[in-house]
């Protein structure tokens, strides 16, 4: 008995009661045990209990015009169902049948009234928790169900039916989504959101008439009968915008289908008007892969939508962004110090109160990336936080000491997918630009949707197309020569909080590890200070790398292997494999040159030459030596540029660099000149882009850049 006054007391709509009003209420309950699959009441029925859940499930649903059931709703043990019928003795309005085993307590509407008659301080406590929990359900679930349940079977179906085209309607649509987006949730499956829009509609109804317009209404929702399923909920949204939702069914399934959709209604023909050809722009996303909640799943779907008109229409697309609230506001630098220390004092607070971290940057690392991600989590470490760092491409050899750091350290590295996905209360995105670039994988965009899960950003790409992937107040992004001399700032400022290390058991925060990590990305990104521009950028350069590089030789021992300089340390990023300074041989040999320019391009032929004898990823890595080496040739700017690999991308990839004696030129200002949209870096080295199918003289594309360029050159 007492085993079941704490099962009760547990129940929301009993929390109120005490020990003694929970004993007065048990005895006028009936415990009862009922397997899967059985119906618990059927709409129409006589009510006369109400129930309790106290293991199981209990799915609710009701009966639409065409006799099939409508799932509605899922009570998860701890609540309550059926609470009309004690209230107001009326008949059932839905049908309540068990998901899994279950267990229930009843209380009949006889004994509710008992209850209310001699215990009605145990009555009206229930009462008021009741009505609290049924207004609260009522926000979530609107107005339909409640409309549905008391209306008659011919009002029921002018609920929930456009009645020009047979689908459901919107109403019932916003209805249903959060149901079935609950249950895809709940039993970890997927649900796809799909968005339709007509084809220039407006025009073609300007232009033939409202009657023929509503012929291609018609037949539109005839194709999506045929091209859908029978247990897909398809609703007309308004005029030509449909909305459906695919239950069990993931992004590629859908993806699919709606392909098939946008062919069948190409291939329709009117025979009045022959020359007509009716498309529609599909935008869909799905749960869990690209939102975790309604709202957001819409945001997703709705960006996709965008995208397939934006991309010329008749075409089906999934949502350009990796992560719901992804901001596209350009990095811009901090406005004030003061604004600057308050995200400082943000970013501490979350590594002293959350426990788990994961740590990602950017595809295709580099030495400040690896850097970065090596010297967080190091720091991290010393406040014995669950630290993982993920790097889900090819590490360049020439950094395996930063991999052996982890090792020695305690973090956890993970080199390729998650076989499971990761669950992080925290996740750092750092050196990345954008939120296109992050190197990630479906596990971790999953982390990356979820809104419980911290995003702290620290980067040192501005302007240009970099973008925000953190969270607003979240994000250490400012001019600096590295990310890790960011990390460095952070690191300064709480070597200043001495009650805080008291607190955690530091006695000694800059480890020669941390050094070691902090001055390789310092030095690599800027290579020894070469490409930096602005007087603040050399003294911050000059004050960190002096800082870390004293600390890195008062920590190594005499006679060591180990580096102990930041010299010796950039000579080792600096050195190629075999097959680096092969692919740095072809490609250089492959020059040119004019006034100021030293370029190595190649167009889609010899491109392919250059990836059939060296890897994707030993080619990017070389790219970004072989522009130095350019710029230092012409004095002034080095460029390389090439076609991906039809496998890795649609895009034409430039790099471009500054020779070290030479700091006239932002080359940022390279790509507004030439109205570049895809493209970012920092003063002294950008890259950008162009999709191939743009590119339809690519030496004419080369010429256009290398004459923008002279003419910016002083």
């Amino acid at each position: 008995m007492e085993i079941l006054n704490e099962l009760l007391s547990r129940i929301e709509i009993f929390q109120d009661l005490r020990e003694k009003e929970l004993s007065i209420l048990k005895n006028r309950m009936e415990r009862k045990e009922f397997p899967k699959g059985t119906i618990i009441f059927q709409e129409g029925d006589e009510g006369k209990e109400m129930y309790i859940v106290l293991s199981g499930s209990i799915g609710i649903s009701v009966r639409l015009p065409d006799s099939t059931e409508l799932p509605l709703a899922q009570i998860q043990a701890g609540n309550f169902f059926g609470e009309m019928s004690i209230i107001e003795q009326a008949p059932r309005s839905a049908t309540c049948r068990t998901l899994e085993d279950s267990v229930l307590l009843t209380l009949g509407a006889s004994s509710f009234y008992e209850l209310l008659e001699q215990h009605p301080r145990v009555a009206l406590k229930i009462m008021k928790r009741m009505v609290g929990i049924l207004s609260r359900r009522l926000t979530t679930t609107g107005s339909l169900l409640s409309d549905m349940v008391r209306w008659g079977e011919g009002a029921r179906k002018r609920a929930v039916i456009d009645e020009f085209t047979g689908l459901y309607n919107r109403r019932f649509l916003d209805e249903a989504i959060h149901t079935q987006a609950a249950h895809a949730l709940s039993t970890q499956t997927s649900l796809s959101l799909v968005m339709v829009d007509l084809d220039r509609f407006g025009e073609l109804n300007r232009t033939y008439g409202q009657e023929f317009g509503d012929t291609l209404i018609l037949e539109a929702s005839k194709v999506f009968r045929s091209t859908f399923r029978e247990t897909d909920i398809l609703a007309r949204y308004g005029g030509d915008e449909f909305t459906f939702i695919l239950h069990d069914t993931d992004a590629e399934t859908a993806l699919s289908l709606c392909q098939k959709t946008n062919e069948a209604l190409r291939s329709l023909s009117f025979p009045n008007h022959p020359e007509v050809r009716l498309t529609a722009s599909i935008g869909l996303a799905s749960l869990p892969r690209h939102a975790r909640t309604v709202e957001t799943l819409r945001e997703q779907a709705d960006k996709a939508l965008y995208r397939a008109k934006e991309e010329g229409r008749n075409r089906s697309c999934l949502p350009p962004s990796r992560w719901p609230g992804e901001k596209r506001e350009i990095k811009v630098e901090i406005p004030t110090l003061r604004a600057k220390n308050r995200i400082i004092e943000a970013i501490i607070q979350e590594i002293v109160h959350k426990d788990s971290f994961l740590l990602i940057g950017h595809r295709n690392p580099d030495e400040d990336c690896i850097a970065s991600l090596v010297a967080f989590g190091l720091l991290l470490g010393k406040f014995s936080k669950q630290v993982v760092i993920s790097t889900c491409g090819k590490v360049p050899e020439q950094l395996s000491y930063l991999l052996n750091i982890c090792a020695y350290n305690g973090i956890l590295l993970h080199e390729g997918c998650f076989q499971n996905p990761p669950h992080p209360q925290v996740i750092v995105i750092l050196d990345t630009p954008k939120p296109e670039m992050i190197d990630t994988d479906a596990s971790i965009e999953e982390a990356l949707l979820d809104p419980r899960v911290r995003k702290i950003e620290i980067d040192h790409h501005l302007e240009a197309d970099a973008a925000y992937s953190g969270d607003p107040g979240f994000c250490l992004v400012s001019d600096a020569s590295s990310t890790c001399e960011l990390i460095g700032l952070l690191s300064l400022k709480l070597a200043g909080r001495g009650e805080l290390l008291k607190q955690f058991g530091i006695q000694e925060l800059f480890s020669r590890n941390f050094a070691l990590a902090l001055l390789t990305g310092i030095i690599g990104d800027s290579k020894m200070g070469k490409f930096l521009k602005t007087n603040k950028e050399r003294w911050f350069y000059r004050t960190f790398s002096s800082l870390f590089d004293q600390m890195l030789r008062s920590k190594t021992a005499r006679g060591s292997s180990n580096f102990s300089s930041m010299e010796q340390v950039f000579l080792a990023i600096e050195a190629l494999s075999n097959e680096e300074k092969s692919c740095y041989e072809w490609i250089f040999e492959k020059r040119q040159e004019r006034k100021g320019i030293a370029y190595s391009v190649f167009d889609r032929e010899s491109s392919e030459q250059l990836f059939s004898h060296f890897e994707y990823d030993t080619v990017l890595a070389v790219t970004k030596s072989v522009a130095d080496r350019l710029a230092e040739l012409s004095g002034k700017v080095g460029l390389v540029g090439y076609y991906d690999p039809d496998s890795v991308s649609n895009l034409v990839q430039f790099r471009l660099r500054r020779a070290s004696g030479y700091s006239a030129l932002d080359l940022r200002t390279v790509l507004e000149n030439l109205q570049i949209k895809n493209g970012g870096g920092h003063p002294g080295a950008i890259g950008f882009r162009f999709p191939k199918d743009e590119v339809k003289d690519f030496p004419l594309l080369v010429q256009q850049i290398l004459e923008g360029m002279q003419s910016l050159l002083s």
